[in-house]
C-alpha cells in the first residue's frame, strides 16, 4: 500500500490532495445517507423550533432535551418545509469538517497515521449517521475535535496557550449536544495528567486551571443560560424520553457504541471489552494520548455505570468514546503501516476489515434511510393524490407525519375523533413493538398498505393503514 504511493517524502507533499480525497468521500457517504425524510427526533427538533417563532425563543421556550440549540436555530433558518439534505446540512457540513480535523490530529503522529485517522472517521457508521441528521451530535463532535487539536498542540509547546479557541470549542460544542459536556471532562483530564507527569501536580493544577478557566467560564455561562430559561419557565426542563438505567440497557448502549463505530453492529459486551483491552495495550503500539484514550474509552463509561445514569441504552451517548477509539485505532494502525513487514501486513489486515465492515453498514444506512417516513406520505400521494385525511395511532407520529408531509407539499389533514372515519390511519412503533395485522374504528376496518423498519442507530418504523370500502 505504502510502495505504492511513493517515497515517504512525495507521500508528504501528497498529504493534502489525499486527506482532501477522504474529506470529498466521507462527504458523499453523509449526503447519500440524508435523502429519506426527517425520523422522530430530528421531525420534534424541526417542529419545536419552527412552532417557537424567533431564533430568541430556541434559547427561552424551548426547554426540551430535543433542543440541541445550534441545530435547532438552522431548522428554524430553513423552514419546516426544507428538503431533507438542506435540513441535514449542518451536521452534513460539521461532520465532514470533522473528517479534515481527525486527519490533522492524526498527523501529528505521521502522514499515514493522519490518512489512516481521517479515513476511519469517514466510513465509520456511527458517524456517518451522526453526521447525517439534523440533530447536534455532529457539531457536537466538532467541536470536540477542535479541542483535541489545540491542546495536543499546546502540550507540544507548538502554540502558546489556546485560552479564546478552547472556550469557543466548550461553548458551541454545548450549544450543539450537552454530552460535550464529557468531552471537556476527558480533554481537561488529559492535559492535567499530562502536566503531572512532566511537572508534577502542583504545576498541573496551575497550568490547568490557567489553560481551560476561560473555557470553564464559557461552559458555565451557556449551562447557567439553559438551566435559567428552564427555571423561568411554568413546566421547567422536559425530557422527551427517560428510561432510568438497568445494566441491560448500559450493556446494550456500551456495545451499540463499540460495534457502530468499527461496523459490526452487536449488542454484545465483547467489544467494549475488547476496547478496554486495546487502551491497555496502547503503549505497546506507541499509541500518544494515553490519559485521553483512557478517560474517555474506559473511565468515562465506567463512570456513567457507578452514577447509574438514565438512557444509557443509545449509543450516541458516547460519541466521546467512539471518536477517541477511532483516533487510537487510527493511530495504532497508521504506525503499524508506516513500520512495515508484518507489522504493515497486519495493519493493513485491520483496515481492511474495519473498511469492509463500516462500508457495509453504511450502505445499510443508505438504503433504508432510517425507515423514511416521506415513503407513507408518498403512498397517501399517489392513493389519494389532492389529499387526504389522516388519524395518529399515537401523538409520537405526529412531527414524523407533518413535516414529511410539508417536504412533499401535500394536503394533509390531521384529525383526532375515530368518526367520521379518516381515509389513511399511520402508526409508529419503536424497536421491538409490534404492528396490528388490521385495525377497527368506527365500524370500518383500515388494512396496511406501506410500511417500512428502520435499520441502524436511527429511525422510525412505522405502518400506514388506508381505510377499506
Amino acid at each position: 500500500m505504502l510502495a505504492a504511493m511513493g517515497p515517504r517524502g512525495e507521500l508528504d507533499r501528497r498529504f493534502p490532495v489525499l486527506l482532501s480525497a477522504i474529506v470529498v468521500f466521507g462527504l458523499a457517504l453523509r449526503i447519500a445517507s440524508a435523502q429519506g425524510s426527517l425520523w422522530l427526533d430530528e421531525a420534534w427538533s424541526a417542529t419545536l423550533a419552527h412552532d417557537t417563532g424567533t431564533p430568541l425563543g430556541v434559547f427561552l421556550k424551548i426547554n426540551h432535551d430535543n433542543n440541541h440549540h445550534l441545530n435547532s436555530l438552522w431548522l428554524q433558518l430553513v423552514g419546516l418545509a426544507a428538503p431533507p439534505v438542506l435540513a441535514r446540512a449542518l451536521s452534513i457540513a460539521s461532520g465532514t469538517v470533522a473528517i479534515w480535523i481527525a486527519g490533522r490530529i492524526g498527523s501529528r503522529r505521521g502522514t499515514v497515521v493522519g490518512l489512516t485517522t481521517a479515513w476511519l472517521f469517514a466510513v465509520s457508521p456511527i458517524l456517518v449517521t451522526m453526521g447525517s441528521e439534523a440533530r447536534g451530535y455532529a457539531p457536537m463532535l466538532l467541536a470536540l475535535l477542535a479541542a483535541v487539536l489545540l491542546v495536543d498542540r499546546w502540550l507540544a509547546g507548538e502554540i502558546p496557550p489556546p485560552r479564546r479557541g478552547l472556550a469557543w470549542c466548550f461553548a458551541l460544542g454545548a450549544l450543539s449536544q450537552l454530552t460535550m459536556i464529557f468531552g471537556v471532562c476527558a480533554v481537561v483530564g488529559w492535559a492535567f495528567f499530562a502536566i503531572w507527569q512532566r511537572a508534577g501536580w502542583k504545576d498541573a493544577i496551575r497550568d490547568s486551571l490557567r489553560l481551560f478557566g476561560p473555557a470553564l467560564l464559557a461552559l458555565a455561562g451557556v449551562l447557567g443560560l439553559i438551566a435559567g430559561a428552564a427555571l423561568a419557565s411554568e413546566n421547567g426542563f422536559t425530557v422527551g424520553r427517560y428510561d432510568p438505567f438497568t445494566l441491560a440497557a448500559y450493556l446494550r448502549g456500551i456495545g451499540d457504541m463499540a460495534g457502530y463505530t468499527v461496523g459490526i453492529p452487536r449488542h454484545d459486551v465483547w467489544l467494549p471489552i475488547l476496547a478496554a483491552i486495546l487502551v491497555l495495550l496502547a503503549p505497546r503500539f506507541g499509541v500518544s494520548r494515553l490519559a485521553f484514550h483512557r478517560l474517555a474509552i474506559i473511565g468515562f463509561p465506567l463512570t456513567i455505570a457507578i452514577l447509574h445514569a438514565g438512557n444509557v441504552s443509545f449509543a450516541r451517548y458516547y460519541l466521546l468514546t467512539s471518536a477517541a477509539l477511532l483516533i487510537l485505532i487510527g493511530e495504532a494502525t497508521g504506525l503499524g503501516l508506516a513500520a512495515g513487514h508484518w507489522k504493515r501486513w497486519t495493519a493493513g489486515a485491520a483496515l481492511a476489515a474495519l473498511t469492509a465492515a463500516s462500508l457495509i453498514q453504511d450502505g445499510v444506512l443508505i438504503a433504508n434511510q432510517r425507515g423514511d417516513p416521506g415513503a407513507a406520505v408518498r403512498a397517501m400521494s399517489a392513493h389519494s393524490p389532492g389529499g387526504a385525511t389522516l388519524r395518529l395511532d399515537r401523538e409520537t407520529g405526529l412531527a414524523v407525519i407533518r413535516v414529511a408531509a410539508e417536504h412533499q407539499r401535500y394536503p394533509l389533514t390531521i384529525v383526532d375523533a375515530d368518526c367520521p372515519p379518516a381515509r389513511f390511519v399511520f402508526v409508529d412503533r419503536f424497536e421491538g413493538q409490534s404492528f396490528p395485522a388490521t385495525i377497527p374504528l368506527c365500524g370500518r376496518l383500515y388494512r396496511p398498505i406501506a410500511s417500512a423498519h428502520a435499520r441502524g442507530l436511527s429511525g422510525t418504523d412505522w405502518t400506514l393503514y388506508e381505510l377499506q370500502p
